[in-house]
């Protein structure tokens, strides 16, 4: 199985729809680009292979190949309460974050339904022993910073 997701670059974040075929499943949110200069950085376009993994600090996750993960904004319990700020959300670097959809100011909704949706879906090919695969494709980076000017997307 192979989901797809589409990405756009902001220099703030990352913006993506996540697909299964030919339907979208989630929007997504994730870091800004490396190009844009901030400490944390979203994954390279890519094919990854998915994996379950768990941790008592932040319970389960979805494993992206070596370093990257896809987890939910409101998982993670031991965040600290000053961490989050008039609806914005700090991002963690090679993370993906699955989203239902977005408040009218661009706040993200249902991060936690999104997520425990697609690990269900997701839990159902490992049971059968199937390979569950991303592949992150992107438009190109809209901006004309010479780091930004090498090809962003497959």
């Amino acid at each position: 199985m192979r989901l797809v997701l589409h990405r756009k670059y902001k220099a703030t974040l990352t913006l993506g729809r996540l697909f299964l075929g030919q339907k979208q499943i989630w929007f997504t949110r994730e870091p800004p680009k490396a190009c844009f200069g901030k400490d944390i950085a979203c994954l390279d376009e890519g094919v990854y292979e998915l994996d379950p993994i768990h941790s008592e600090e932040k319970g389960w996750e979805i494993g992206i190949g070596e370093g990257g993960k896809i987890s939910s904004l409101g998982l993670c319990p031991h965040r600290p309460k000053g961490e989050i700020k008039e609806g914005v959300y700090q991002l963690e670097s090679n993370s993906i974050y699955p989203v239902t959809s977005y408040r009218a100011d661009g706040t993200p909704m249902f991060t936690k339904l999104a997520f425990l949706k697609l690990m269900e879906r997701l839990e159902r090919e490992w049971e059968r022993g199937e390979i569950v695969e991303l592949q992150i494709v992107s438009e190109p980076v809209p901006y004309l910073l010479k780091s930004c000017l090498q090809q962003s997307y497959c």
